[in-house]
């Protein structure tokens, strides 16, 4: 039997990622939103639905109490194959969607990814823990860039098949087509998980009692938890408003609206290998803070562009989905390196399980807010971009005072804000140079 830190191990879990972001970027990407806003749902339905994965992540608190029992990859494999079921039945109802009637459809649509999700949260728990001991803690920021850019290539290739297939096969038909190819990618992804080893999970403790106000009282993680909240309530808002944006106030079509995340996704995929290099020496606080940075220049875009300041151009699109990509690739790289040293190895499980339920407030309660605030929004200032505008200007302001707050986030081996801008803007471009002149000398 190969040592759990065998390369080939990630070699399976870095599969199981991409066949998984083949199944997950279509039931909770774009042709979700697309789907239900051609059944008429208004922005508040639309947040509702985007809530339930975020919300559902709450589960894993009971998931991790149950993991020593199961183990990591049972738990992981059934979870998956189960939740997979679900996104066949949605094809089913995507298919039949005329049959049906509209409201049926949102509502059976938003129940069938309620399991989905619910399915997902309990076993999700497994896979940080999981990971966490596949892969030594000095080669994480190099996994984890591999996984980010293969994943965002997989994502890239996916969305321009879904618009590939909304414009050629438009309607029920198309979505059915998109729902179909998730469950078939779903199920290779299980399969994917099986051939990874298990771990053992001694250090989860055994089925008991919990000390919650204990991991609680560990500082370093609770200022995470407090970070996390805010960011991801903030991140809510840019997921509940860009399609409303392009659709009712900038009228494009389904085609071109499932486009644009590969705009972002092609930007994120071009960081990977500079962030993959850097992080592992600069530490991932001063990324956290620069890509923060970079997503309130993102939402001020947004802003000025649902607003009529911007016109709808291709140079205003690029840098709005070029400064998404970017911001994105080094916020979630960083992010979830550092939450993976922040966490103490006994009882990990349980650590991830109360990250998990920030995120779900973050992620999962605001979505719904964000909606609530754009249709009362829409009310008032009815058939004008200015109710979108100003909610893109708030979650730039609430991503802006988050980023005090990452500079004092808890990392034993980080750059100083001053090093790491020397190292950005003047060591990285010297080491550059450098390659490129050796590579012409030694030819």
């Amino acid at each position: 039997m190969r040592a759990l830190t065998d390369p080939a191990n990630r070699r399976w879990a870095l599969t199981f990622e991409v066949v998984n972001a083949c199944s997950w970027s279509a039931v909770l990407g774009a042709p979700l939103i697309l789907l239900l806003k051609s059944q008429g749902a208004s922005a508040t339905v639309l947040g509702v639905a985007l809530a339930l994965m975020p919300l559902t992540q709450s589960l894993q608190l009971l998931g991790a109490r149950w993991l020593p029992r199961f183990g990591y990859r049972r738990m992981m494999v059934r979870g998956w194959t189960a939740r997979t079921v679900m996104v066949g039945i949605i094809a089913l109802v995507a298919l039949f969607a005329e049959r049906l009637g509209s409201s049926l459809v949102i509502w059976g649509v938003i129940a069938l990814i309620g399991g989905f999700t619910v399915l997902r949260g309990l076993t999700s728990c497994a896979w940080l823990p999981w990971i966490s001991q596949l892969v030594p803690e000095e080669e994480r920021g190099r996994y984890l860039a591999w996984s980010g850019g293969l994943i965002q290539a997989t994502i890239i290739l996916c969305n321009l098949a879904y618009a590939a297939v909304f414009e050629l096969i438009p309607g029920a038909s198309g979505f059915a087509l998109v729902y179909g190819w998730a469950c078939l990618t779903g199920f290779m992804a299980a399969y994917s998980m099986s051939r990874i080893p298990d771990a053992p999970t001694e250090a989860e403790g055994g089925i008991g009692p919990v000390p919650w106000r204990e991991m609680l009282a560990h500082a370093p993680f609770a200022r995470f938890l407090v970070f996390t909240v805010l960011v991801y309530g903030a991140l809510a808002g840019l997921g509940v408003l860009w399609v409303p944006v392009m659709r009712d106030v900038l009228h494009q079509g389904n085609g071109f609206i499932a486009t644009l995340p590969v705009w972002a996704s092609v930007a994120h995929l071009l960081m990977m290998p500079l962030l993959g290099a850097m992080i592992d020496r600069t530490g991932s606080r001063p990324i956290i803070a620069c890509a923060l940075s970079v997503w309130v220049i993102h939402a001020l875009l947004w802003a000025a562009l649902a607003d009529g300041l911007l016109p709808l151009s291709w140079w205003v699109l690029v840098a709005i989905q070029g400064t998404a990509g970017c911001g994105g690739a080094a916020f979630h790289l960083a992010s979830q390196r550092l939450l993976m040293a922040t966490v103490p190895g006994q009882g990990r499980s349980h650590f991830f399980a109360l990250h998990s339920v920030a995120l779900a407030i973050g992620q999962g309660g605001t979505p719904v807010l964000w909606g609530l605030a754009l249709d009362g929004g829409i009310h008032l200032w009815p058939d004008s971009g200015l109710a979108h505008a100003l909610l893109y200007a708030l979650a730039g302001i609430l991503i802006a005072l988050a980023v005090p707050l990452s500079l004092r986030l808890t990392e034993t081996r980080a750059m100083s804000a001053r090093e790491f801008l020397a190292d950005l803007l003047v060591r990285t471009p010297a080491r550059a140079l450098a390659r490129l002149g050796s590579f012409f000398t030694d030819r």
